[in-house]
């Protein structure tokens, strides 16, 4: 994905995703946890502890994809195929790169690669990012007490 996007304050920026290589599970690791730590202490009661030996025994690297911008690591997107749909296991930014737009825009690049493919992923009622998902399309189609499984399916014609 190669885009050019303005930020709010007229400054161009280059958005761009990569496989991710053994190098980068350090980087992904720590953008993971500091993204995502305050929403899994909320979500499921994990301290940051917990919340990395989660990610260290799950994580896929051939999942996964490093978001740059501007020549710079600023997030990752693990995304698997599952035959029937895709599934987005995580995406997360890193502080500075996040509310800028870049995760929407990275989202918006992977529901166009899918096509026809539904995309799902599953969020915690408590991250904020459900409304996100919300206004791309996503809808809900399983809950429970805390988090929600949704699915993007591309518009019919």
């Amino acid at each position: 994905m190669r885009r050019r996007r303005e930020l709010s304050n007229g400054a161009p920026f280059r958005v761009e995703r990569r496989r991710a290589l053994q190098a980068d599970l350090p980087f992904i690791e720590e953008v993971h946890v500091a993204a995502l730590g305050p929403v899994a202490l909320v979500g499921y009661g994990w301290p940051a502890i917990t919340l990395r030996e989660q990610f260290r025994s799950e994580i896929d690297i051939a999942t996964c994809h490093v978001i740059s911008v501007d020549g710079r690591r600023g997030g990752y997107i693990s995304i698997e195929d599952r035959d029937n749909f895709w599934y987005i296991d995580a995406i997360a930014m890193a502080r500075g790169y996040q509310g800028k737009g870049i995760g929407t825009l990275v989202l918006r690049d992977v529901l166009t690669e899918a096509g026809a493919r539904p995309v799902r992923l599953n969020v915690l009622h408590v991250n904020r990012a459900r409304v996100l998902y919300e206004r791309l399309g996503f809808r809900v189609i399983r809950r429970d007490e805390q988090r929600q499984i949704m699915e993007w399916r591309a518009p019919t014609l």
